[in-house]
């Protein structure tokens, strides 16, 4: 079974991150910060609290569906972020949308989780 897409769409802070192979062997060298420490510092503490949670949430889905979904993450300031939140009708951060189907504005965790169950998703140990 393919694995089904969480779309993620909220406002990425300017300057996070190179390209992806870059921000893993950065990583791996342990050279500076991890990518999502980098530059948060520069943002209001309410920002930076709102992010860090945000990653949470999704590291936290991450690990208990793993391969059973794809999680991509938007920035709606982007040509392809503004394409999506468009057709997806995305007016708050973050949205949430699941199997192109089901959206969930906010951070209704709870919500999120019944959304992806439904679309046929089963925790891994679950």
């Amino acid at each position: 079974m393919p694995p089904i897409p969480v779309d993620v769409f909220y406002p990425v802070p300017e300057g996070w991150g190179l390209c992806q192979a870059c921000e893993m062997l950065l990583t791996r060298a342990d050279l500076g910060q991890a990518p999502p420490q980098r530059g948060l510092e520069e943002l209001p503490p309410e920002w930076q609290a709102d992010f860090q949670r945000l990653s949470a949430l999704i590291f936290d889905m991450a690990g208990r569906y793993r391969e059973r979904i794809l999680i991509r993450v938007y920035d709606p300031r982007s040509l392809q972020g503004i394409f999506k939140a468009v057709r997806y009708g995305v007016r708050r951060y973050p949205t949430f949308v699941v199997a192109g189907r089901t959206k969930i504005a906010g951070w209704d965790q709870a919500a999120l989780t019944q959304a992806v169950e439904r679309a046929g998703v089963v925790a891994v140990g679950g």
